[in-house]
């Protein structure tokens, strides 16, 4: 069941900024995708000794999709962004025709 939409960079030029962080030129998204995405929280999570809490989201989508960029966008059903994520692994779902991204 969708509740959100997926969107790939498909710009080239991504840059870092100051922080280090990946910096996409506007207007280089890709069409919306609707998907489903599952977030999980770890509250136990440590940062160099300090307890921090670390965000993940496990996304499907409803295709097959080759993973166009490793910088994506993810949306909730209302269009509202969540947040801009590093994929850090994609699988393709052969039998139920979907596939698994995590970011």
């Amino acid at each position: 069941i969708p509740n959100g939409y997926i969107r790939f960079n498909k710009s080239t030029e991504a840059t870092t900024n100051g922080n280090g962080y990946f910096v996409v030129a506007p207007g280089a998204w890709g069409e919306a995708i609707e998907c489903q995405y599952l977030p999980s929280i770890n509250l136990q999570a440590r940062s160099q000794g300090e307890a921090t809490t670390s965000h993940a989201y496990t996304v499907y989508v409803e295709q097959m999709v080759k993973l166009p960029s490793e910088v994506v966008k993810l949306y909730d059903r209302d269009n509202n962004e969540i947040g801009q994520f590093s994929v850090r692994s994609y699988e393709q779902l052969d039998a139920v025709c979907q596939t698994k991204i995590v970011l």
